[in-house]
């Protein structure tokens, strides 16, 4: 099949897909938070603009993820959290409808990015496919094309740039999917390699940096656990437990018939996570040990956290336009700043917050409504 006709087939699959989903889930809708007020939110988003710290989460498929997890690291924390998912889980089970395939992998890439609106991470996705279920990482490597599935490991790392690799699953040995062992390998290699230039030279050549975070754990070990940090507790906006929103999360992987996991999570009461060292830096009392996650990580940084910190403590729900002279403070102090990616994109969150403090919304307008036509037909 030529490549042309192949996305004219996907996006088809995907409009067919995308259909059956809004129709087929309508009944098991996922339960809503109120959203936050104005003010707080805005709240939120400067206690996220004052964190620099960052952790990348890998596993193979959609809903392999520990969604309480991360809705600590990026709503207890305030990290900037994501989820790299190898594949987008088109082998696997539907239990809405009859869509398989491409049609299930677009269903599924949906319900990810849903789950990543709840627990607040980002998404993530590598070029590897969902062929069903697998005997062993070295038939799924094989069939995944390693360098090109690693190659797009890298290429997120020195992207998001985290401090820290956490995998789903453990290296081999492990009587489980080959997807999954599969996983946690390229997350090792791609750890060790991220931050050579000589690793996958021409994502050098595009402008991207090498990146090496501080060090990869593995999210359980038992026995072998060389720490273990209480989880629990909650949003410290909505007041939900971190359970109850890894649950309402979860339950947006409805095609795997986890629909029903918005049903609670228990209280904010401790709940601890067991990490092993797989390599990188030990750690002893937290994933982040080793790690500054405050602006004091760049050259003059540091009058940022305290600018921001006195803004925080300052600041007035009920007036968020009040912290607008010293949010043009804190602007000017980011703009000396050496350009790099995560300040990259803490300019843009600032800007969005200074909109919101102004309470700045553009609406545009035409004189008259355009039909637009595709092929001759509306």
């Amino acid at each position: 099949m030529r490549r042309g006709h192949r996305i004219i087939r996907l996006v088809s699959a995907g409009v067919a897909a995308l259909a059956a989903l809004a129709t087929g889930v309508q009944a098991q809708s996922t339960p809503e938070a109120a959203p936050p007020s104005p003010g707080v939110q805005i709240l939120q988003d400067l206690r996220s603009f004052r964190e620099l710290g960052t952790v990348l989460f890998v596993a193979a498929h959609p809903d392999d993820e520990n969604n309480s997890l991360l809705a600590y690291l990026a709503r207890g924390r305030y990290y900037r959290t994501a989820y790299l998912c190898l594949n987008r889980g088109d082998g696997g089970q539907n239990e809405l409808g009859p869509e398989f395939g491409e049609e299930l992998g677009v269903i599924r890439t949906e319900e990810s990015l849903a789950a990543r609106r709840v627990d607040g991470a980002r998404q993530f996705f590598s070029r590897a496919f969902d062929f069903g279920y697998s005997k062993s990482p070295e038939e799924t490597l094989r069939i995944w094309d390693h360098q090109q599935v690693l190659a797009d490991a890298v290429r997120v790392i020195r992207q998001f740039r985290p401090d820290v690799l956490i995998t789903r699953f453990s290296p081999p040995p492990a009587n489980t999917h080959g997807h999954h062992t599969a996983s946690t390998i390229i997350a090792q290699e791609a750890f060790k390699i991220s931050g050579d230039p000589k690793a996958f030279p021409e994502q050098i050549a595009e402008g991207l940096t090498p990146w090496q975070p501080k060090r990869i754990l593995f999210d359980g070990g038992g026995a072998a656990a060389s720490l273990r940090i209480n989880v629990g507790g909650n949003d410290p906006v909505s007041g939900e437990s971190f359970a109850s929103i890894g649950n309402r999360a979860r339950s947006n992987h409805k095609t795997q018939g986890l629909g029903n996991f918005a049903g609670g999570g228990g209280g904010g009461g401790p709940r601890t996570e067991s990490f092993q060292l797989l390599d990188g830096e030990p750690a002893t009392t937290d994933i982040m040990d080793g790690v500054d996650t405050t602006w004091a990580r760049y050259p003059n940084g540091a009058d940022i956290s305290k600018l921001t910190d006195d803004l925080i403590a300052q600041y007035k729900q009920d007036d968020p336009s009040a912290s607008v002279p010293a949010l043009l403070i804190i602007r000017a102090k980011l703009a000396a700043l050496p350009k790099d990616p995560v300040v990259d994109e803490k300019r843009a969150q600032l800007d969005r917050i200074l909109q919101n403090c102004l309470g700045l919304t553009v609406e545009t307008k035409t004189r008259r409504e355009r039909n637009l036509f595709i092929g001759g037909k509306l």
